[in-house]
Order: structure tokens, then sequence, then C-alpha cells
């Protein structure tokens, strides 16, 4: 009995470290980041700009994404809420929107929730493509996130870039249909 007993005393002790350094190293990490991915999608920009600001049908090309609320818009900007299903929901507004001239366009998107422990901006900006037909998609996102727990893990477990990776997949299967 003392011997089991040894090792669960063993057990919490390193679960303990593992948490205190795993928070120890979160608090000397930014709160602050920014990280921009780039990619050629096989559309034409009119056609992404269409699919990015079409925010009422995110939930049939986001896989993440259980369902949207249009809210009404916020002096003429959209502005929606995104199940993202067991109890998680986030707010979005359009703070800026560009439909393409030329080819050209720009979105910013602002997480819209007051006091959140994480949040920021996505600034969307496309061009032509280097072939006819596609366009050049870059997503900068510009964010904080105050927890040190979750700021170890989108460091050096997910990736600074990861939710823009993930919307890119979904956004080119989507463009894909």
């Amino acid at each position: 009995m003392k011997t089991l007993l040894r090792i669960l005393l063993g057990i919490v002790v390193v679960i303990v470290l593992v948490v205190a350094v795993v928070y120890l190293d979160g608090m000397t990490l930014p709160v602050n980041h920014s990280t921009t991915v780039t990619r050629t999608m096989n559309a034409s920009p009119d056609k992404v700009f269409a699919q990015i600001t079409n925010v009422a049908a995110g939930a049939t090309w986001r896989p993440g994404v259980k369902g949207v609320t249009l809210l009404p818009p916020d002096n003429g900007r959209d502005h929606w809420v995104e199940d993202l299903g067991h109890g998680q929901t986030m707010t979005f507004l359009a703070v800026k929107s560009e439909a393409p001239t030329g080819g050209v366009a720009e979105r910013d998107v602002l997480l819209d929730v007051p006091g959140a422990t994480y949040g920021g901006t996505w600034t969307y900006k496309l061009s032509p493509g280097p072939i006819p037909g596609t366009t050049t998609l870059s997503i900068t996102e510009a964010g904080f996130i105050n927890p040190p727990l979750y700021r170890f893990m989108m460091h050096h477990i997910f990736g600074m870039d990861y939710n823009i990776n993930t919307y890119f997949k979904d956004l080119n299967n989507a463009l894909k249909s």
C-alpha cells in the first residue's frame, strides 16, 4: 500500500511540475502576435471574395462551424455569430470590406467579443493570381492571447498559423465544389 501511495504521489508531483513549466513558459511568450499566410486559390478574385463574404453559408463549408447567426448590420457592416459547437460561440464584425476592383480586394474581420481572453483581426488581401482564373490570397492575423496556457499551446503545439491554415483548407475545398 505504501508503494502505491508513493507512486501516486510521484505522478501528482510530475503533473504539477509539468503544468508549472508549461504555465511559466507561456508567461514568457508575447501576448500579441501577427502571422500571415499566403496561398494561391484556383478561383477568380470575385469567386473567392464571394465565398469569404457569404458568412451565412459558413457552416456549409467550414466543418468547425456548426451554425451561423446573422446579427443586424453594424453601420452597414456584416456582423454575425459562429457556433463552434460544445457551447462555444464567437461574434465577428467585418470592419472593412472592399469588393474586387481590378481583381484586388480587402476585408478586415474583427473578433467582436469585449473582454475575450483572445482575439484580434484577420485581414484578407486578394489579388489576381499568377495565372488567369486564380487568386493570391493573404490572410494576416493580428491578435492577442491572454492566458499563458493558451499561448503555450498555440506557440508550441498548434502553431500560430493553425487557424488560418484550417480556414485555407476549408476555403480551398469549398471553391472546388
